[in-house]
């Protein structure tokens, strides 16, 4: 890790203009990840801000940011700071999950830092620093912070911390000591447990919807499924929903599907380590970690669920064949 912060500290240093880039629909641990490169980098920095439908917790997020002096860029603009530009892309590396995925053919120096299993579709950057075994992509970030000698203030600290809970589920997957050392990390620059709490807060109406939803869920052996009615939704409700059935009696994985946009299915997976639903999501032409995985078809949400769950039967049997092995 060090030689790789080394390296990042000399392309940063090369370069007049860094840009931070994150993936499609960001969540906590993608803005608090883009926030802590941006306060380590004493030199014009920008972060790429999206212009999708922000979830709760996020638009609760920004609403913070907005007292603060960050120099954000979007679509619209950022072509204005493509001169000796340096290229940072966190918390993926895959092309197709770009929150933009055309400044990859206009910038030439690109590094990615991530935490998720390798998969299809890789960004090919000049260099890159993937750890599966890390929580979040905040906490390769924070270690970052350390190695440079600098902190946030709390605020900042409090978003990078609601990150790495969001992404840990509460500390319960991806979690190993270094997590915890990060967590206190943040701890120690002031991050502030309250209002992360009132970050990560949802609304009654919507904890009664998730609840009615979760009553359609159903079992496939140890892995549960759960098929949402509806249209419109944002991938990160598709992954709350799938950390929520993991707190039930016997749920290995889970599985949840909902509909994105026209045709457009997304579904995302959680397991609790004894199930690899990277491996499967990839099946699916996703893929993502171990723990933590998903994948975007291309069809209707019935057949959606057909894909899925002929998949989660052959892997099922698959399994057993192994065992009787």
């Amino acid at each position: 890790m060090n030689n790789f912060f080394k390296k990042l500290d000399e392309e940063i240093n090369n370069h007049k203009n860094i840009i931070i880039i994150g993936h499609q629909n960001p969540d906590l641990d993608c803005i608090g990840s883009s926030l802590g490169l941006y306060y380590s980098i004493e030199k014009e920095c920008f972060i790429f801000k999206t212009e999708d439908k922000l979830n709760e917790s996020m638009a609760k997020a920004f609403k913070v940011l907005e007292k603060k002096d960050i120099d954000f860029i979007n679509k619209t603009n950022y072509k204005e700071k493509l001169d000796d530009t340096l290229l940072i892309i966190t918390d993926l590396h895959r092309k197709s999950l770009l929150e933009h995925e055309e400044i990859l053919n206009e910038i030439e120096d690109i590094i990615v830092i991530d935490h998720h299993i390798i998969g299809k579709d890789k960004i090919e950057p000049k260099f890159e620093y993937i750890d599966s075994t890390a929580s979040s992509a905040t906490e390769i970030v924070t270690n970052y912070l350390k190695h440079k000698g600098k902190t946030v203030d709390p605020e900042i600290a409090t978003i990078m911390l609601a990150g790495i809970e969001i992404d840990t589920n509460g500390y319960n997957i991806k979690t190993t000591e270094k997590t915890f050392e990060t967590a206190a990390e943040l701890m120690r620059m002031g991050a502030d447990n309250i209002l992360k709490q009132n970050i990560l807060k949802i609304k009654k109406q919507d904890y009664i919807n998730r609840t009615k939803q979760i009553e359609n869920s159903y079992m496939i052996n140890n892995m549960m499924v759960c098929k949402l009615e509806g249209k419109n939704y944002n991938p990160s409700y598709l992954a709350t929903m799938s950390e929520d059935l993991l707190r039930f009696d016997k749920v290995e994985a889970s599985f949840t599907l909902g509909e994105l946009s026209n045709k457009r299915i997304g579904i995302s997976a959680r397991s609790l380590g004894n199930i690899n639903v990277e491996q499967i999501m990839s099946l699916l032409g996703g893929g993502g970690h171990l723990t933590d995985a998903a994948c975007q078809i291309d069809t209707d949400i019935i057949m959606a669920e057909k894909l899925l769950t002929s998949t989660l039967e052959e892997v099922c049997y698959e399994n057993n064949i192994h065992k009787r092995r």
